[in-house]
């Protein structure tokens, strides 16, 4: 499946290398969610920029093999391809050393961008593209022509690639909000909020910040979900043996976005987005193929272990 398609999803930021001990992978956050997206059937568009250089080439020619569509992915003359230094803890964890000055940190404005973010139905963007001003003027240009669009805020800090000021304009722009657990603390210390309670931390973003949906991921123990019509939600998490968790969350963004756009009540949501990121988390990297004959029988051997327990 490829071409533009109106009410589509888009993901803007960054698509760079993932450079680990053992080589190099596809990687980005917005990158590893909108592939994840196409496989699930999606109409969904990377709106990025890569050097013209051998490493933006490459990333570009196995994007073409994995059906991206790429017709909003930029090239940039002056600016190298992006690059992550990648380790891994001993529980697979990843550390991550994130090169400044690359290509995806000047994606332009232009008319074929912000056409798209007009047609667009729903809108994933981050923080970490956003560390540079010519990137982030270009999403908010982008947020402002896409009014149709839900706006998903996957907020995925990085050290030394966010400030208050745009994590305080990203809350005032999004309709959907995710984090991990362990970003409520830093986003509630850098607001000065006082709590890091993560369904305090909720309730203040769905009042002072008009967030619609509040999302805590929880790592193996699943998901924490408020929206502003007083839902709450826990789904607990999936037990599978982790390869490492690479794009973990971002397969779980891909996964509840599938269930939203399809009208599915909050709580399936968020369980269909636990079964995307745990099936990524059993395989390297951001982007590990996943046929859906494979999503199926993982759904099924879940509903057995469910009928199971209870």
């Amino acid at each position: 499946m490829s071409g533009q398609s109106k009410g589509e999803v888009l993901a803007i930021g960054e698509l760079l290398w993932d450079v680990l001990p053992t080589g190099k992978l596809l990687g980005g956050a917005p990158a590893n969610y909108c592939y994840r997206l196409r496989q699930l059937g999606v109409p969904a568009r990377m709106i990025s920029r890569v050097g013209n250089d051998a490493l933006g080439d490459e990333l570009l020619t196995q994007l073409h093999a994995k059906d991206f569509d790429l017709s909003l992915v930029q090239r940039d003359s002056s600016l190298p391809t992006g690059t992550v230094d990648v380790t891994l803890t001993s529980d697979g964890n990843p550390h991550f050393v994130i090169n400044t000055g690359v290509a995806y940190d000047s994606i332009e404005a232009t008319p074929e961008l912000l056409e798209a973010a007009t047609q667009a139905r729903f809108i994933c963007f981050g923080t970490l593209s956003q560390r540079s001003p010519k990137t982030r003027e270009t999403l908010y240009k982008m947020l402002s022509a896409a009014t149709n669009a839900t706006k998903f805020l996957d907020i995925n800090l990085r050290k030394d690639c966010y400030s208050k000021e745009t994590i305080t304009s990203s809350l005032h722009h999004c309709d959907i909000l995710k984090l991990n657990n362990s970003e409520v603390g830093v986003v509630s210390d850098l607001l000065g909020l006082g709590t890091s309670d993560p369904s305090e931390l909720a309730s203040v973003m769905i009042k002072d910040f008009n967030v619609s949906i509040v999302l805590i991921t929880l790592g193996d123990k699943g998901v924490y979900a408020v929206s502003k019509t007083g839902e709450r939600i826990s789904v607990p998490g999936i037990s599978v043996t982790v390869a490492d968790t690479i794009g973990a969350g971002d397969a779980f963004s891909a996964g509840f976005t599938f269930k939203y756009l399809q009208g599915a009540p909050l709580k399936e949501c968020c369980r269909f987005g636990n079964i995307t990121g745990a099936m990524s988390a059993a395989r390297a990297g951001g982007m590990p193929n996943i046929s859906s004959k494979e999503l199926e029988d993982f759904i099924t051997s879940q509903d057995a272990t469910l009928a199971v327990a209870s």
